[in-house]
């Protein structure tokens, strides 16, 4: 802080003082702070802005949409909804950066990848982030389709729960390592972990929407009612004031069952009023696990299939919602 403070001509007691009260990206080490030269230039030049949020662009200027696919239940098709989504949107021509936000590593062993094997991971590029303050999440990238990159995961994501929690603004980690990257790509999908902590809140700050899978039967909507509830809180404590509910997803669907037809009716009227829902539903299908077996999106694998059709549907759903980019 001394140093970058002789650098800019300015006093190290004012560069404290935005560190202290968040109006400036700083890490406390000891009894120094370290800040990025860049950090403090901007902060110079907005003034009292906080940098949690950029202002919405301008007309004209890219807009990346950072959608998180989340809900804090396991086996609703997340991972599943982020790689045939991602394929869907790059069908159309988008360009798709996928982020596998979840230990399990499911995402990225179903783009053909080994964790073991990743010398760069979203983890490695936590751990540079925790002692540098820059980002190499670049490192990690991978193309793994037509339009579609990749960042993988492994188990030691794990670690980033503990690592993140005496960190400094630890809930802005994984927006700090999107952002020199964002701008290259129309969407950025993010699978996260089917619990609520500071890994899924690291995703929820980092997205603009959420896309919530909801697995067609009752005992599933608790779960949408608590990622819910996260993203108000989301909102109101000012992590990221602007999240939005692009919709619901209906998943594993069954119609030919009672119990299943009547929980998605139950789904539409519980839900409906307070958030969108898609129209598009998911049907049951073994073809989704046969497609990641073969390391394929289900557009790839089988692209006439009823899975196929529907995520193509869901894209053009997704194409057409309204939405604010931060």
């Amino acid at each position: 802080m001394q140093e970058v403070a002789r650098q800019f001509g300015v006093k190290p007691d004012r560069l404290r003082r935005a560190a202290w009260d968040g109006r400036m990206h700083a890490r406390r080490v000891g009894n120094q702070w370290l800040v990025l030269p860049s950090e403090v230039e901007r902060f110079l030049r907005d003034g009292q802005r906080r940098p949690t949020h950029s202002n919405p662009p301008d007309e004209g200027e890219h807009m990346t949409r950072v959608i998180a696919i989340g809900v804090p239940k396991g086996g609703t098709g997340k991972t599943t909804t982020t790689i045939n989504l991602g394929a869907a949107l790059a069908e159309q021509g988008k360009k798709v950066l996928l982020v596998d936000f979840d230990p399990q590593g499911n995402l990225t062993q179903a783009m053909g990848l080994r964790p073991a094997d990743l010398e760069h991971t979203v983890y490695s590029a936590i751990k540079y982030f925790l002692t540098r303050f820059e980002s190499q999440l670049e490192l990690a990238i991978q193309n793994v389709a037509p339009n579609i990159d990749l960042v993988p995961t492994s188990a030691r994501l794990n670690l980033a729960n503990d690592e993140l929690a005496v960190a400094i603004q630890r809930e802005q980690v994984l927006e700090k390592l999107l952002a020199p990257i964002a701008s290259r790509y129309d969407f950025i999908l993010i699978d996260t972990l089917p619990y609520l902590g500071v890994l899924v809140v690291n995703a929820l700050v980092a997205a603009n929407e959420v896309i919530i899978p909801l697995q067609a039967e009752y005992l599933a909507t608790e779960s949408v009612s608590l990622i819910l509830d996260q993203v108000q809180l989301m909102r109101r404590s000012g992590l990221n004031p602007k999240l939005q509910i692009t919709g619901i997803l209906l998943t594993m669907v069954d119609q030919r069952v009672v119990i299943n037809r009547e929980a998605v009716a139950y789904s539409r009227k519980t839900f409906g009023s307070k958030v969108p829902v898609f129209d598009t539903m998911v049907k049951r299908s073994v073809r989704f696990t046969e497609s990641q077996a073969r390391h394929q999106s289900i557009l790839q694998y089988d692209p006439n299939c009823e899975g196929a059709k529907a995520y193509r549907a869901l894209a053009a759903e997704v194409l057409s919602s309204k939405v604010t980019v931060k």
